[in-house]
């Protein structure tokens, strides 16, 4: 397996170019299973893993948050791995009120990103963990009663006092993530180098919010700052993928999507591959920026303006050795030009 590089202008660090997520390890799969997941994972070379302080909290018990993040502890420090791999973790999703769910409409139970949360939050990963510093920190969903560069602030200042490597965000806008690193920049800061958001072969449908998931903008802006990485989650959609009778996910409920699966599927066929190992294939190769030139806005012939591609990295999930072996077999899969071209296509 490869690597990448994750940036964030003032640190870099070196991650496997898939990273396994861990959301149900040691929630919904046992310790046996996780742990064959896990050592599989590394046995190919990977080496990022992405967890989250509030993943197991779905029930009314508070003690089952932070459940996977001790499964992923307790793993690291059985094989003894602290210093091969990298993790990335989340806080701000946690909720309040355990007893009461989380929504995406006020109030949202959610904690939020106030420096203060923020701090407590991330000590409390780390003793789960079992680490003391984790490769990238993410505020996990965008906290809109505060100012953005108050966010870059808080985490630009863990990563200066060596506890975070490379500072990211998730499930937010495009223009919050580019303020927030635009300041981070002017002052001279370490800035988001990560944004982790929902994709896959899809586009979502016009007119919905896109707060939290990738779309045409944000491929724009990702494509035209390389130092910043897209960290994709859901590629797969939780088996959508390969399963027809499964419903399409809000907001891909287009006739779009269906064009799209039924094109992902044409690939597959001719490579030999599967649905799922195209799409993190097309990740891998970054999705490329739409010429964004009114016409005689330049004159730079079409055919000699650069190629750019937003840096991508899937974070694959499975629930079985066998399913991870699939997402595996997609670092062996290639795309041509054409192919490529027909999924950069909106």
């Amino acid at each position: 397996m490869h690597t990448r590089k994750l940036h964030s202008g003032t640190t870099e660090l070196e991650v496997s170019e898939l990273c396994l997520g861990v959301m149900l390890l040691g929630v919904r799969e046992d310790e046996a299973t996780s742990f064959a997941i896990l050592d599989r994972f590394f046995e190919a070379g990977g080496r990022f893993f992405d967890t989250s302080n509030n993943y197991g909290s779905w029930g009314d018990d508070p003690a089952t948050a932070g459940l996977s993040e001790r499964t992923l502890g307790a793993w690291i420090a059985r094989r003894g791995v602290a210093d091969q791999v990298v993790v990335a973790t989340k806080c701000g999703a946690g909720k309040v009120r355990p007893d009461q769910p989380l929504s995406t409409t006020a109030p949202t139970n959610y904690e939020g990103l106030a420096p203060e949360v923020v701090r407590r939050e991330l000590t409390g990963s780390l003793e789960r963990l079992g680490l003391d510093r984790v490769g990238v920190y993410y505020g996990h969903v965008d906290d809109r009663t505060r100012d953005v560069t108050e966010i870059a602030d808080t985490f630009s200042a863990l990563v200066e006092e060596g506890l975070v490597t490379v500072p990211g965000l998730s499930n937010t806008t495009t223009w919050r993530l580019a303020v927030a690193r635009r300041h981070s920049a002017d002052h001279g800061r370490p800035a988001f180098g990560v944004w982790q958001q929902q994709h896959s072969a899809y586009w979502p449908a016009p007119g919905v919010d896109t707060s939290t998931v990738v779309d045409q903008d944000g491929i724009d802006y990702a494509a035209e700052h390389p130092g910043l990485t897209i960290v994709s989650y859901s590629p797969q959609q939780a088996g959508q993928l390969v399963r027809p009778w499964m419903d399409f996910r809000d907001p891909y409920d287009h006739p779009g999507s269906h064009d799209r699966l039924r094109l992902v599927h044409r690939i597959a066929h001719d490579l030999g591959a599967t649905a799922n190992q195209v799409v993190l294939a097309w990740h891998l190769a970054g999705p490329r920026r739409r010429l964004a030139l009114a016409a005689g806005s330049s004159s730079t012939p079409e055919d000699q303006l650069p190629v750019l591609r937003a840096a991508m990295l899937p974070v694959i999930g499975a629930s079985s050795v066998e399913q991870l072996e699939e997402a595996l077999g997609a670092v062996e899969v290639h795309l041509d030009e054409e192919q490529l071209a027909a999924l950069d296509a909106a």
